[in-house]
């Protein structure tokens, strides 16, 4: 990739700012799985510290602008077209680690259970096949969580049948302790970010009996994607909510 000549920005500007419109130039001068230039030579290029370039990376990682090859590098990431995607997207990055929900429903003194599970082979929706590239069957994995025995959230995980060349066994889903990241990490594939797209759906016949609303109701519905380390989407879960019993909080910070 041939270093690209880039203008300073106006001082009027933040220094964070500045970094993330220089690599976003960059990234528009460069292709999809083109390296870009390490921290410590942007950081030189640009005129900021190395955690200015962080921060402006980290911020075009979470958006999906590139992609973070553990031990090789920071790539531009292969945008393509998506009649899904809206116009503009707000990115909005939970401070939390990835974790077990059931774990955090219970240290809010509520009581999480499986309501009901199962696992079948079967050939992957479109929208897993674009964003995760499968082809074949998968596993698809159905778990409905309920609280306090109300049943609050249907997720469908849909699992490659073989990972790190040993078959998938989507039984140990089953156990209410064991989340995803967790799951990948012991079958040997470390995830480094969930990306999810939300949006409001109607609850269809299945949905609406597993999560006993009538079918109609409106429900959160959140597609995403589980990204290992070496920039693959290993996994892609659809999760459905009753918003009346899982909430969403999105909070934002006003600068002085």
């Amino acid at each position: 990739m041939e270093p690209a000549i880039i203008d300073r920005m106006p001082s009027t500007l933040s220094r964070s700012q500045i970094a993330l419109d220089h690599i976003q130039k960059l990234i528009s001068a460069s292709e999809p799985g083109d390296r870009l230039p390490s921290e410590a030579e942007l950081a030189t290029r640009i005129g900021v510290s190395r955690v200015t370039v962080r921060e402006a990376l980290n911020r075009l990682w979470h958006e999906g602008a590139v992609v973070r090859r553990w031990g090789a590098g920071t790539f531009v990431a292969d945008r393509r077209d998506d009649e899904d995607q809206p116009i503009f997207r707000s990115i909005y990055v939970d401070i939390n680690t990835v974790g077990s929900l059931p774990e955090e429903i219970s240290k809010r003194g509520r009581k999480p259970t499986l309501a009901a599970f199962s696992a079948t082979q079967t050939t992957a929706p479109s929208w897993i096949k674009r964003e995760a590239g499968f082809s074949g069957d998968v596993w698809r994995v159905s778990r409905c969580i309920a609280i306090d025995s109300v049943p609050a959230l249907l997720l469908e995980d849909f699992l490659p049948l073989h990972i790190a060349g040993n078959a998938v066994d989507p039984q140990r889903l089953s156990d209410l302790r064991m989340d995803i990241t967790t799951f990948l990490r012991q079958a040997g594939v470390r995830v480094v970010k969930h990306e999810a797209n939300l949006d409001a759906v109607l609850a269809d016949k299945e949905t609406g009996s597993a999560l006993h609303v009538p079918e109609g109701s409106p429900l959160l519905r959140a597609k995403q994607r589980a990204i290992s380390e070496s920039g693959e989407t290993i996994t892609c879960t659809e999760a459905r909510y009753r918003s009346e019993i899982i909430g969403h909080v999105l909070i934002r910070t006003v600068g002085e």
